[in-house]
């Protein structure tokens, strides 16, 4: 899809979470997939996944105006 980043690039997002009584946080992760549609709602999702294996956990997925920046793997 048009205007999403690809596999493999890095994205900063914030979102909210409610379940640690934090209105928003930013985070990083890695894009894992192509944008897919979201089951309950009108829109589409990107799935994410930590930067390292033992990495900060993130969102199973984020959406186009969660991110704030997108960055592509290094030697592109």
């Amino acid at each position: 899809m048009d205007g999403w980043p690809p596999p493999g690039w890095v994205v900063t997002f914030t979102m909210f979470d409610f379940a640690r009584g934090r209105a928003r946080f930013v985070g990083i992760g890695v894009v894992a997939g192509e944008p897919e549609p979201h089951p309950h709602l009108d829109l589409f999702r990107l799935p994410i996944r930590p930067l390292r294996p033992d990495g900060e956990p993130v969102p199973d997925w984020v959406t186009r105006s969660d991110i704030i920046e997108a960055v592509p793997p290094p030697g592109r």
